[in-house]
């Protein structure tokens, strides 16, 4: 048997099941803790009223749900199994976990979605939890006190850091499938403002926040694989 093989029956007999059983064991001891402060205040006798509760979920719920599915899909190549279980654990998937485990993967020049790239994934998501979490607790603890030291432009710059890593996210993969984007990135802005235009109000309103975001989430992914085929196809004929 060689070191390959070796390694991949390593991998997926012994890590993989190992990362579920434990993922799968701390994110429902999460869902269950995300419920604690709802049963201190249960016990103290506070309720929210049934009309306030009805408004929230009925703002919230189609956002949720509409993530719920989209999310994992979206982001389990960049992220494996292991930081799946991590990102969705610790949050700040989006600017977070996702950026940290592509640009680890990419900087190995490993191919995402491999067994070697769910490994450096895991390793960039594992060090961006940490580091975030440190950096969390300063920022609890001290923050006031550092943005009140800080002039105006820097504390208005810092508004920019999350358009500033979206987009270059979004140039780094562009230029990875420059077709998809000409495609998909046009298709994304016609759907946004779509929306804003009221476009969507033909369906009930509870579904019209979760509308775009699917479209955009799936249509580019079918997008991508049929034209994935298509290259292949062409290549085999070649």
């Amino acid at each position: 048997m060689n070191e390959t093989s070796t390694s991949n029956n390593i991998f997926r007999g012994e890590f993989l099941p190992w990362i579920i059983k434990w993922g799968r064991a701390t994110n429902l001891l999460g869902v269950v803790l995300v419920f604690g402060p709802c049963l201190a205040l249960a016990l103290q006798g506070i309720f929210p009223s049934w009309a306030a509760f009805g408004a929230a979920l009925a703002v919230q719920l189609p956002l949720s749900a509409s993530a719920y599915i989209r999310e994992p899909i979206s982001y389990f190549t960049m992220l494996g199994v292991p930081g799946t279980y991590m990102a969705f654990l610790s949050g700040n998937i989006s600017n977070l976990r996702v950026p940290c485990s592509s640009i680890a993967t990419q900087s190995a020049g490993i191919v995402e979605g491999t067994d070697q790239g769910t490994i450096t994934a895991t390793i960039g998501c594992a060090v961006s939890t940490f580091v975030s979490t440190a950096f969390l607790t300063v920022g609890v603890i001290a923050g006031a006190w550092i943005l009140d030291m800080m002039p105006p432009i820097v504390i208005s710059a810092l508004n920019l850091l999350l358009p500033a890593l979206f987009a270059s996210l979004l140039a780094n993969y562009a230029f990875q499938k420059i077709k998809l984007a000409f495609i998909v990135i046009p298709a994304c802005f016609l759907i946004y403002f779509a929306q804003i235009s009221g476009l969507f109000s033909i369906f009930p309103a509870i579904l019209v926040p979760a509308i775009p975001p699917l479209i955009c989430s799936f249509g580019a992914m079918g997008l991508g694989v049929a034209m994935s085929k298509k290259d292949e196809k062409k290549a085999k004929q070649q």
